[in-house]
C-alpha cells in the first residue's frame, strides 16, 4: 500500500503535471505515459523524496528529466520540435512561462508545482518576458480570465 502523503501529492498535482506535459509533448497518450512514469519512479524513491526540503522540486526534476528524454528522442527523427520556449530560453524560464502563460496558472500555483518560491516564479517571467517579449510569454489575464479548458488559444 503507498503511502497517505505519495497518494495525496499524487492527487494534487498530476492534472497540473498532464496538461503541462501536454503542452511540451503535444501527445496526450506520450504525456500520460510520462507523468505515469514520473510518478511511479516517484513512488520507488518517496521516503527520500519526503525527507527532502522541497518534495515538489524534487518531483518536479523528474517530471522534466523524462520529458526532455522523450523530446531528445523525438528530435532525432523529427523534422521540428513542438516545444519552441524551451529552445530559446533557459529551462526554469520555459517552464515558467508554459505554466503561467499557457496554462495560465497562479504565481503560487507555478511555484507550488515547481517547488519554488513565488517570488522565483516572478522573476523567471520577467527575465523571459525580456528575452523573448511578445506573445509567447505574453502575462497572464486577470484570475478568472481563463479561456475554456484552461488553454491559452495559439
Amino acid at each position: 500500500m503507498l503511502p497517505l502523503e505519495y497518494t495525496a501529492f499524487c492527487l494534487l498535482h498530476r492534472e497540473r503535471y498532464l496538461r503541462y506535459t501536454r503542452e511540451r509533448v503535444q501527445d496526450a497518450w506520450v504525456s500520460q505515459k510520462l507523468v505515469e512514469a514520473a510518478l511511479g519512479n516517484l513512488a520507488t524513491i518517496w521516503p527520500a523524496v519526503i525527507s527532502s526540503s522541497r518534495p515538489a522540486a524534487v518531483a518536479w526534476r523528474l517530471l522534466d528529466a523524462l520529458i526532455s528524454s522523450a523530446l531528445r528522442g523525438r528530435r532525432s527523427g523529427a523534422a521540428h520540435s513542438v516545444d519552441t520556449v524551451h529552445q530559446v530560453l533557459p529551462p526554469a524560464q520555459a517552464d515558467v512561462v508554459i505554466l503561467r502563460c499557457r496554462l495560465r496558472l497562479s504565481e503560487a500555483q507555478a511555484a507550488e508545482l515547481m517547488g519554488v518560491e513565488r517570488p522565483a516564479v516572478a522573476s523567471q517571467l520577467r527575465m523571459a518576458q525580456r528575452a523573448l517579449p511578445g506573445r509567447l510569454t505574453a502575462a497572464p489575464a486577470a484570475a478568472g480570465a481563463q479561456p475554456p479548458g484552461g488553454r491559452m488559444r495559439r
